[in-house]
């Protein structure tokens, strides 16, 4: 015969919401001070330029990659939602055209250390997250968070998260 705490804590077992881990590693990493002063100078359609040649004037810009590194998503700025877009692109395999490859953007970031990043570096995941962000964004706080949300969400999926702040100092 059960006792009513041993009743109470098989309950509260089975109501309490069971922790989500999910599996992806957060890689931090810089844009170079002379990529930002670079790219500050350029004019045109940016949105066009950010997408196709990874020119990062504004954030958030968030770019996606699959397993194999080929192009999968772009979304600048944040919209209501965007989480629903990137999970068809990721489930279906789908692929962006006329996106910058991640190879092109790795070249023009650095590590805290100031060491460059490669590919063959880049720990296996099923999708890499390349978010570009600068402190005090509230707009980069959002995509975050429904980032940070839509992993937790997919926990068995191997998420690569490159953390890209675009505010680094000049080194």
């Amino acid at each position: 015969m059960m006792t009513r705490l041993a009743v109470f804590l098989i309950l509260i077992g089975l109501i309490a919401p069971l922790p989500v881990r999910a599996d992806f590693e957060r890689i931090e990493l810089f844009q170079r001070h002379e990529v930002i002063a670079q790219q500050q100078g350029l004019v045109g359609n940016l949105r066009a330029l950010a997408r196709r040649d990874g020119v990062v004037t504004n954030v958030p810009q968030l770019y996606v990659y699959h397993r194999d590194f080929s192009e999968a998503y772009h979304r600048d700025g944040f919209r209501s939602g965007f989480e629903r877009e990137l999970e068809l692109t990721v489930d279906r395999r789908r692929g962006a055209r006329s996106m910058i490859r991640l190879d092109r953007l790795l070249e023009r970031l650095k590590t805290p250390e100031g060491e460059p990043v490669t590919l063959a570096e880049l720990p296996e995941a099923e999708v890499y997250l390349v978010f570009y962000r600068r402190l005090n964004c509230a707009e980069c706080e959002q995509v975050a968070e429904t980032l940070r949300d839509w992993i937790a969400e997919n926990p068995d999926r191997r998420v690569v998260w490159l953390d890209v702040r675009t505010d680094t100092p000049r080194s």
